[in-house]
Parts: structure tokens; sequence; C-alpha cells
């Protein structure tokens, strides 16, 4: 039913702009722009009293007077209007509607009051609502928004995100999208959730072919309970990762008045969403630099962890990052050592970390981490590979990555994660390189503090579903 329900918020086939604007610049003329500009293959109605023409289209003066049906509806009028327009769309028989006006029920008594007359609108006409004060959705497979985000390129990768703030359909969108390489599929701004809430959207994200991993930022839960129902199937099949804000009495504060969301006790919270296999990050970043490893690679099948080091340093900073967050500096076979021991200056006692810098000055860079990337990955003690890399001009620089990946291929189900440090060009280089090959994706950080807690989400992730089956 859900599945269902919200299909025409991320499918339309047609969609109405109600507010829409002739006059650059306001909100009704950007809703209407933006459709047009994507390349929105549906039909386009935009609606306004004043009737007339927007950039090229006719505008009606009421969406009854729409000779066809209406797939979704754009509220951008005043929040005072609204309710008038919701008995509209129940006489025409729009039945997905997103209200992006503010002034309900996370601003006073009146607008809250207000907020459950539209919802009661739309449970007797079938109706359901995304919002309202929200930007609402942008739907990168069907070349859809009901945004104000200039998107520049519409990449369609496997990251879904829902938000109860329309900063992540806007200004995080275009940091994605401009500065790193996966592309995204669903963006999801709930606002108030006066009807549409977490619960419902993941569970339609859980049976979306394109998504294979979901970000929520989260202020407060409508229904705690289905949400956690629904995460444990969803869980099943992908990732969800959950930054949940208000966890402190000035959070919390200003959550309630920006979606008027009430904060629950964190610790109740954060029991309940590790009862649900849900992976709770720590900071706004962790929303994108985490779905990226999970778009790019397969979870460990265990906490036993092989790391391939530029520097000593390095890999003790690794060490310490990877055991404290649960994971483990796993014992080389011996196998695995006489490899790496091949390569490595007799004195040098080999070991994990594998440190490759000793051995560079003989072999080079490239057959050095080929060696020690090829000997991790055998050994079967080893279920996922930190490897670091260091970009310095004629010293240890890599360019080609094709002979890693050959090596990665042979062990497609064992992650590897990487960080590099160094020459800034040269690190961007050899980041796009191994985030946008052809064949393996290696997500790539900029210390190795984030490349293991990366790892240790992947892990936790992979326990959930374990415990599940």
């Amino acid at each position: 039913m859900t599945k269902q329900s919200l299909h025409n918020f991320f499918e339309p086939k047609s969609a109405a702009i109600i507010g829409a604007s002739a006059t650059p610049g306001k909100l009704g003329y950007i809703a209407v722009n933006n459709l047009l500009r994507i390349g929105y293959e549906g039909k386009i109605y935009p609606v306004n009293p004043k009737g007339g023409e927007v950039l090229g289209l006719k505008v009606y003066k009421n969406v009854k007077d729409i000779p066809e049906i209406v797939d979704v509806a754009l509220v951008l009028i005043p929040a005072a209007f609204v309710i008038d327009v919701m008995k509209d769309f129940a006489k025409k028989g729009v039945k997905n509607v997103v209200i992006s006006t503010g002034g309900f029920s996370e601003v006073d008594e009146k607008g809250a009051e207000m907020e459950k007359e539209i919802v009661r609108i739309a449970k007797e006409a079938g109706i359901r609502i995304m919002g309202p004060n929200t930007t609402g959705v942008i739907s990168f497979p069907a070349k859809f928004t009901t945004t104000f985000t200039n998107i520049k390129e519409l990449r369609v990768g496997g990251a879904s995100y829902v938000a109860q703030t329309g900063n992540f359909g806007s200004i995080t969108l275009q940091w994605i999208l401009s500065r790193e390489n996966f592309g995204v599929s669903r963006v999801i701004g709930l606002g108030n959730k006066c009807d549409v809430d977490d619960a419902d959207v993941i569970e339609y994200l859980g049976e979306d072919p394109v998504t294979k991993s979901i970000g929520m930022y989260v202020e407060g839960l409508k229904d705690g309970r289905r949400f956690i129902d629904a995460a444990k199937k969803v869980v099943r099949k992908k990732p969800i990762l959950v930054l949940k804000s208000g966890r402190t009495k000035a959070g919390a504060r200003a959550a309630a008045s920006h979606t008027a969301s009430i904060a629950a006790d964190d610790d109740i919270v954060d029991s309940a969403l590790k009862q649900a296999g849900v992976i709770r990050v720590k900071n706004y970043g962790d929303l994108v630099s985490f779905s990226k490893a999970f778009n790019f690679q397969p979870p460990p099948g265990s906490n036993k962890i092989g790391v391939i080091t530029p520097s000593g340093g390095l890999g003790v900073c690794t060490s310490d990052a990877l055991e404290s967050m649960g994971l483990s500096i796993t014992t080389f076979s011996e196998k695995t050592i006489k490899r790496l021991e091949e390569i490595t200056p007799p004195l040098v006692k080999v070991g994990n970390p594998f440190d490759i810098w000793p051995a560079v000055s003989n072999h080079g860079v490239e057959k050095c981490y080929a060696v020690g990337l090829e000997a991790i990955l055998d050994d079967p003690n080893v279920d996922g590979v930190l490897a670091g890399f260091m970009q310095s001009p004629g010293v240890s620089e890599l360019k080609n990555v094709d002979f890693l990946i050959n090596i990665m291929k042979k062990h497609s189900n064992k992650p590897v994660v990487a960080y590099c440090t160094g020459e800034w060009t040269l690190v961007e280089e050899l980041r796009k390189t191994f985030e946008t090959h052809p064949e393996i994706r290696v997500p790539v950080y900029e210390f190795p503090e984030q490349a293991s807690e990366v790892l240790s989400a992947m892990h936790r992730y992979a326990e959930a579903v374990n415990r599940f089956r």
C-alpha cells in the first residue's frame, strides 16, 4: 500500500505547480523552470488565479480546470490558502501533494490547527501529503523535482537520502554532485511529517531497485515503533544510516522550532536504532562519506582487517583507529608473511600493518602495492583491507591503478577502503581514478581515521544482517 501510494511522488507523469509565477526569482517560477531545465518528461501544469503563461506553458486558474489527471501537486502559496486548495485537490482527484509552504505546526497553535484540518481533508479524500514546510523530493531516475535547487547534472546512483531539512536537497546535494563521485537516486524532504513519515519512505526505498543505501537526517520520529519495524525489514536488503539530531537540550529546542519535532531520550533512541540494525552516525558529513563506501564496496565478512600503510606512523594511527572502533588488526598467515618478506629488506620485521616504505627504494611503489595488496587479500585471515596511499611527486606517485583493480577483482567479496595524503592535486587525481573506475570503485578518504570509521560502519551493518538471518 505504501509503495503504491507514494509512487507518484517519485515517478509522476504529470505535475501541477500551485502558485506558479512568471516572475524570475520567485519560487513559483523556479519550480517550473527547474522541471524544464533538468528534462522532466511529464506534463507540467502551472496554476495561478491570474492565468497567463509561465515559460511558454499555459497557466490554469484552478487545479480543477486542468483537463487531465494530475499525479502530484506542489503547493507554494501562503499557509492561509492551503486548506481551500486541498479541497480543490479532493474534488479533482489529486492523490499526491507536496506542501512546501511553512507556517503550520512549527510556528504556533493556529498553524497546528490548520495542519490538522489539512490532514483531515487528505484522509477523507485518500490524499498523501509530504510536508508541510518542506522542499519535497528530487527523483533522479525520473528527472523530477519539487525543490528549488539549481542542479547542474543528474548523476543517477544508489544513494538515497531522507531529511527533515531542505538543506540536504539543496546545499548538501550540490556538494555531493560537485565534489563526490557517487550518484543519487532519491532525495526526500519530510518537513513537519503531517502524513508521509520516515517509516513510509524507508518502506518505499526498501523496494526501490535503484536505491542501494538510505541516509537519514532525523529530528524526531513520528511513530518510533513503526519506524523500527519497517527498518528491520529494509536492513535485510540495504543499509540505513541515521543521524538523529536533538541530542542536547539546545539541539532539542532547535528541532522543535524547525519542524515541530519532539526529541526523545537519546539513550532510548540509540538502543532502538541498534535493535533495528540501523547504523547511527555521529556527524552530518558521515551521511555523505559512509554512503559512498556502501555504494562502492561490499561489507566485510568479519572484523578482521588487513592494513597497507605508506609509513610506520600512519600505520600506528590506523591500528589505533580500527581497534578503537571494534575492528581487529588481524594476524597474517605464515604464507602471507613470507610473500611480504620477499620484497622487504631483511632487517625489517613484517606484520600487520604492512609498511611498504622500506621496500619502495628497492622495488618501486607499484610493485610494493601490487605484492602487498594481493598477498593480504589472498590471506584467509583477512576479510577487509584499509589501504593508505601517499602522493608525492616523483617519490611515491601512483597514476595508473588498473593493476590494483585487477587484484581486487579476484576478491570482490572483500572490501577495500582507502585514504590518501600528500600533494593535494595528485591526491585528488588518485581519488577520482579510484572512485570512477569502470570495474571496481574504491572509496578514498583524506585520513586513516575517516577510512576506519567507514569500515566500522560497514562491519556493523554486516553484523546486523547476520543477526536477522
